[in-house]
């Protein structure tokens, strides 16, 4: 009688109080859950709330049971954060407040505990309570990643404070209970797993890979320990001191509270597991699980080249060159694919004249228009790139090689960004378009972003396509008239020349439910028409699939325009 009293108000105040206050919630209400959860942990977190033992025992019930609101709650952010930029936010938000919650709350617990430190009944609490400390850090640097974005250097502190804690106490591999499921873990442990989870991750990883290395982290740091001394010139190491993570040892001396890790273990199992992958791969590549393998093998050579004791810099593609300026940016293939077929459709103004005057910005200032006629089409070309590109303006250019850029954009843009986003740039001013495939994310303010950008095309144009039909005789009918009822899509047609030497490589992006090959289809684009064919496919994304493509023209008609 008195536990069911003691639960209605307090329903933390014990571990017991609080398993029946948690079986009261219905099991498929995860959200009221949620909000009864944060309130109570706000509550804890006050300056003038009582805080016992016996509290944050039930707190660590509490935390036990929200392991499956945690599950819950990333699920349906890996299935549906897609769908639009407020479901990725809402569900992002609910995961980092519960982190933030009970962080909060644990470092009110942990101020009270530094006042007791000779009561038994703190201190045997000291190593789950750290270690659980140590697990949310982990989960918030995660979350965080899946929106690329990295630490604060204070975050760092703050972890670095509590594993030094924890060694000062000589309690960094004693084994707690802290894992919902599973064995005993250590702090030691779980430190390891947020260090490696940082230094692997560089920004090309997507969320659900994020979620999966996370996932591995268990088994993969099992074997690794810190220790004070370096077993080779080209360990790892962590200062204690400092306000960063892991870093590759240099000749330079370090000084400090530093502690070496040897990760050639954790290698040793990643290149077992790739060589694996590339086997199976090999043996059987019709095999439907074959795209599946190749993700995982691509995923697993950029975590083990990371980790690897020995430094190995990746060849790249092209010399980066650095460079400065600005380029007007469209996000996104829906996007892309309207404002080019609508230029091809209305060409508004001459490519050779794009920029205006201080006359011109004078008079749209005095009389909300202009009086210049042969002004008037570059003020309708700005406002129709206003009406498709981002609200944040132009990106800003930091280096650019054969193959690629690296980009800064404005942050009110990158929410809709994810890694595999279209990106069509141009140098503000001109009127050729480039095409990239977003393939490196890192978020450096609070402001802007960091953009790694594959070019994929040089030369592009917005197209309309049909799907052909058959007449009676079995023949592909051309007609337009023919083809006026039928479904019509927008795609991009491409055309990438690596050097003035080669060839164009002609391909085509469509939205993702349209492609399978050798469909045939009929492409517009400005006052031409042609017939062509889905060739093999090249890259497939959740919106756009890029594939190759052959022109069905004979031999007299009209080929695929090079332009």
């Amino acid at each position: 009688m008195l536990g069911f009293g003691k639960s209605l108000k307090d329903p933390l105040a014990d571990s017991k109080t609080a398993e029946r206050w948690l079986a009261s919630f219905p099991p498929n209400d995860p959200l009221a859950m949620h909000a009864a959860i944060m309130v109570e942990l706000g509550a804890l977190a006050e300056q003038t709330a009582r805080r016992a033992p016996a509290r944050l025992e039930g707190v660590f019930c509490l935390d036990a049971h929200a392991e499956q609101l945690r599950r819950s709650l990333t699920t349906q952010y890996l299935d549906h954060s897609s769908r639009s930029t407020r479901v990725e936010s809402q569900l992002w938000q609910a995961m980092f407040d519960l982190e933030q919650g009970f962080l909060q709350c644990y470092q009110a617990f942990a101020r009270d505990a530094g006042g007791h430190l000779k009561n038994s009944k703190w201190q045997s609490l000291m190593p789950e309570l750290l270690a659980r400390q140590i697990i949310h850090y982990g989960l918030d640097a995660k979350i965080r990643l899946y929106r690329y974005e990295q630490w604060i250097p204070a975050r760092w502190s703050d972890l670095h404070s509590l594993f030094q804690g924890a060694c000062a106490s000589h309690i960094e591999r004693v084994p707690v209970a802290a894992l919902a499921s599973g064995p005993p873990t250590t702090i030691e442990q779980e430190y390891l797993r947020v260090l490696i989870l940082q230094l692997v991750n560089v920004g090309n990883f997507s969320q659900r890979h994020v979620e999966w290395v996370a996932e591995q982290l268990a088994e993969w740091c099992a074997p690794l320990r810190l220790a004070t001394e370096g077993s080779s010139m080209t360990s790892f190491y962590v200062d204690l001191g400092s306000r960063t993570g892991l870093k590759r040892r240099t000749p330079q001396p370090l000084e400090g509270s530093v502690l070496f890790l040897d990760t050639r273990a954790l290698h040793a199992v990643l290149m077992q597991n790739v060589v694996m992958l590339e086997q199976k791969v090999r043996n059987d590549p019709l095999s439907e699980r074959t795209s599946r393998r190749a993700d995982h093998l691509n995923l697993l050579t950029k975590v083990a080249s990371q980790v690897d004791p020995e430094f190995r810099p990746v060849a790249r593609r092209g010399e980066r060159t650095t460079a400065s300026g600005t380029v007007d940016a469209i996000v996104g293939f829906t996007k892309i694919s309207g404002f080019l077929h609508d230029e091809e459709v209305d060409p508004l103004i001459d490519s050779r004249s794009r920029s205006g005057n201080f006359g011109d910005s004078i008079e749209i200032a005095t009389f909300g228009r202009m009086r210049n006629e042969h002004a008037r089409p570059q003020e309708e070309a700005r406002r129709r790139l206003a009406s498709y590109a981002g609200p944040g303006g132009a990106w800003e250019v930091r280096d650019v090689s054969r193959t690629g850029y690296r980009l800064v954009a404005p942050m009110v843009e990158i929410n809709a960004v994810t890694l595999g986003t279209l990106v069509a740039m141009r140098s503000q001013g001109q009127a050729l378009w480039t095409l990239g495939i977003v393939r490196r994310m890192k978020r450096l303010t609070t402001e802007r972003a960091e953009i790694g950008l594959q070019i994929i095309a040089n030369n592009l144009a917005g197209v309309e396509l049909a799907e052909q039909k058959r007449g009676d005789s079995g023949y592909l009918v051309h007609g337009e008239t023919e083809t006026v009822n039928e479904r019509r899509f927008l795609g991009l047609f491409l055309s990438l020349r690596k050097r003035e030497s080669e060839t164009a490589i002609r391909t085509l992006i469509v939205p993702a439910g349209e492609y399978q090959a050798g469909k045939r289809l009929r492409m517009s684009v400005a006052r031409s028409s042609h017939p062509i064919a889905f060739g093999r496919l090249l890259e497939q994304q959740p919106d756009w699939i890029w594939a190759t493509v052959e022109s069905l023209d004979n031999a007299h008609g009209e080929p695929l325009s090079n332009r």
